[in-house]
C-alpha cells in the first residue's frame, strides 16, 4: 500500500527441521521454518511468543535468533495473531518432516 506506515523491523529467523540433503544440494535452505519481521522495540517479547506458540502447537524447534533489521511497510510486519496462523498452516507439514529426518536418521 502506498500510504503504509514504515516500521523498523527485526528479522526473526526460526529453524523447526533439518531440510533434506537433496533439497539443500538444490538450493534449498539448511532448515524448514519462519522468518518474522516485527518491530525491533518487541524483539524479546515476540521471540518468547513465538516459542511458547511452537512448544502449544507441537512444532520443533532448532533455533530461534535474529537475523538483521531492516525497514518494513506497516501491513508487511507480523502480528502475534498473523504469526499464529502462519505457524498453524505449516504445523502438520513440519511435524511429518521431523518424524520422516528421525525415522531415516534410524535406519
Amino acid at each position: 500500500m502506498a500510504n503504509d506506515k514504515i516500521i523498523h523491523c527485526e528479522k526473526i529467523s526460526v529453524d523447526c527441521v533439518e531440510n533434506d540433503p537433496v533439497d539443500v544440494k538444490c538450493g534449498g535452505p539448511d532448515y524448514l521454518g519462519f522468518d518474522f519481521s516485527v518491530p525491533k522495540k518487541q524483539t524479546k517479547e515476540m521471540i518468547k511468543f513465538i516459542v511458547e506458540a511452537l512448544n502449544t502447537l507441537e512444532v520443533p524447534l532448532v533455533s530461534i535468533y535474529s537475523s538483521g533489521e531492516r525497514d518494513v511497510e506497516e501491513s508487511k510486519v507480523w502480528t502475534k495473531e498473523k504469526i499464529v496462523r502462519e505457524i498453524k498452516k505449516d504445523a502438520n507439514y513440519l511435524k511429518s518432516e521431523a518424524s520422516r529426518n528421525t525415522i531415516g536418521r534410524a535406519r
